[in-house]
């Protein structure tokens, strides 16, 4: 009877620790950061570096996770994550840890990384199987990219119906072309093609953010 009650007594506090645990994940928001270096783009490495630094990182909490994807000619590949960071619960460990990831961010700035084409959407995949990984209760992207994308021969991306489900999107400082100055129904057809795209395979908003200032209040609003 004894070992029959301490079997109870061990399946409850289970029971309890891992309900802890989902209940936490809730109130976690994981991000993640799309960088393009293709073409023109490429010059604006150090930044976007710096606006992650100034507008993401800041408003991370213990247990929030940063996610650094490049964006290149074929994007949904591993070693396109180019940092990752989950925050300790730990005050003093989570600074030490905001540190050394602006660290990573600077070094990556000052790199002289470039692709000839935009696999956008490969990259926007890898990031939704990231964020999705950590089953946090608020998960975001940001895209640094002019948004106009190239593949290459034979690569091919489809999103599933439920691909962002549940993600919210901002395009972050897109860099206007020749084409959109001369044309800016080209940039808006541009963007509304994405946002339909983004939409229709589960993303819970898609959003375009002209000034890098307003990041602290996105990520407010869609906590």
């Amino acid at each position: 009877m004894e070992k029959i009650i301490k079997r109870i007594l061990l399946a409850l506090s289970l029971t309890v620790v891992v309900s802890a645990c989902t209940d936490s994940k809730q109130y976690e928001t994981s991000f993640c950061a799309l960088m393009d270096i293709s073409g023109t783009y490429a010059g604006e490495k150090a930044n976007v570096a710096n606006i992650i630094k100034a507008g993401i990182v800041p408003e991370m909490i213990p247990g929030d996770s940063l996610f650094f994807v490049k964006i290149d000619s074929n994007s949904y590949a591993e070693e396109n994550l180019v940092t990752k960071l989950t925050l300790d619960y730990r005050p003093t460990k989570a600074n030490t840890q905001k540190m050394a990831i602006a660290k990573t961010l600077d070094q990556f700035g000052r790199g002289n990384a470039r692709s000839r084409l935009t696999d956008i959407s490969g990259a926007l995949m890898l990031c939704s199987d990231y964020l999705k990984a950590t089953k946090s209760g608020t998960q975001v992207m940001f895209v640094f990219s002019d948004m106009k994308e190239e593949l290459p021969e034979g690569v091919v991306r489809n999103f599933a119906e439920d691909e962002f489900d549940g993600i919210d999107v901002a395009a972050m400082n897109v860099i206007k072309l020749t084409d959109d100055s001369a044309n800016p129904e080209v940039y808006r057809k541009r963007m509304k093609e994405w946002n339909q795209r983004m939409v229709d395979s589960g993303a819970r908003s898609w959003n375009t953010l002209i000034d890098a200032t307003k990041i602290q209040e996105f990520i407010y609003n869609v906590k």
